[in-house]
């Protein structure tokens, strides 16, 4: 067998400065509404990593040397992280490493692109706001999920796994019309009522389907026109059950593999994305592993695609 640094060989360990992405691992499955498991996927992705180089399905290899990766390892939460008090000493650090990661890149001068990986889809809210500290000027969001994840509050909390979109319009610098949510089909009606009334555009899975990934992205870049950083929210629950069975709330319809990988790289090349999120990955409820192998390689184009924008091949 092979023997390579993790995520396709391109993490090399002791990486000096600068860094063109960081990734973080989230083993937190505490904000989780139904099934847990999530918290299991940074190590398990990461371990899976090493099995084939970072090498793009049209067969474009990323060179370490054109995309500097570092696995800055996982935040781990303490050993009780239930109740709100726990979630929110945990958040409160994931948030200070994102910013963190955002302040060595512009002490560098080459901003580094954050790869998080969870996790419950909770992890998200700490994620977003370190990331919407470093833009005053506001940013925007797009979902990737079967669910709009915009409770309130949730079993009585404000800080689980419907809430994060909810908790990311609490700040001022995104608006509602930055929020694009895409591959939805589950809902309760105070979300529906919510979208309605703040405005924010939410296309379904079942029109992904009929009008085609070229002209959601197409939408996504009009949605973000102006918006000069773009944050993407990946639950792998959008993708269809059949393709990503280990997840906590999967919802039949969804988008096929060949649908999210389309659409994810091509957010990625049309649109000013600093930063994504791939959650909701539950590796103990899919002992096949394929949800775990999509996961890579959505990682594995999304790296192609920085790596050709940041330092385009002559």
């Amino acid at each position: 067998m092979i023997t390579r640094p993790p995520w396709g060989g391109l993490a090399l360990p002791n990486l000096d400065l600068p860094h063109d992405v960081v990734i973080l691992g989230l083993p937190f499955d505490a904000g989780a509404c139904w099934r847990a498991g999530s918290a299991e996927a940074p190590r398990r992705l990461r371990e899976i990593s090493v099995t084939s180089p970072a090498v793009s399905e049209e067969g474009v290899a990323v060179d370490p040397g054109r995309l500097r990766v570092r696995d800055a390892g996982d935040i781990a939460p303490e050993i009780d992280a239930t109740g709100d008090a726990a979630r929110q000493a945990y958040f409160s650090r994931v948030e200070q490493a994102v910013v963190q990661v955002f302040k060595t890149g512009a002490l560098t001068g080459r901003d580094a692109f954050l790869l998080s990986i969870g996790g419950d889809h909770s992890v998200n809210i700490p994620l977003v706001r370190g990331f919407g500290r470093q833009f005053p000027e506001g940013f925007g969001l797009v979902l990737l999920d079967a669910h709009p994840d915009l409770f309130d509050t949730y079993d009585g909390s404000p800080l689980t796994s419907p809430c994060p979109m909810r908790r990311a319009l609490d700040s001022s610098r995104l608006k509602p019309e930055h929020l694009l949510i895409l591959g939805t089909r589950s809902y309760n009606q105070v979300e529906l009522d919510f979208m309605k009334e703040k405005g924010i555009r939410f296309v379904p899975a079942r029109e992904i389907d009929r009008l085609g990934v070229e002209s959601i992205v197409a939408l996504a870049r009009q949605t973000m026109e102006g918006v000069g950083n773009v944050y993407v929210s990946l639950d792998i629950d959008v993708a269809d059950p059949a393709c990503a069975p280990g997840t906590g709330a999967p919802v039949a319809g969804g988008l096929s593999s060949r649908q999210l990988i389309e659409l994810t790289r091509g957010l990625a090349q049309q649109l000013p994305v600093r930063a994504m999120d791939i959650v909701e990955i539950a590796p103990p409820l899919d002992p096949s592993g394929i949800t775990l192998f999509l996961a890579l390689q959505i990682v594995f184009e999304t790296f192609a695609v920085l790596a050709e924008k940041r330092h385009p091949a002559k």
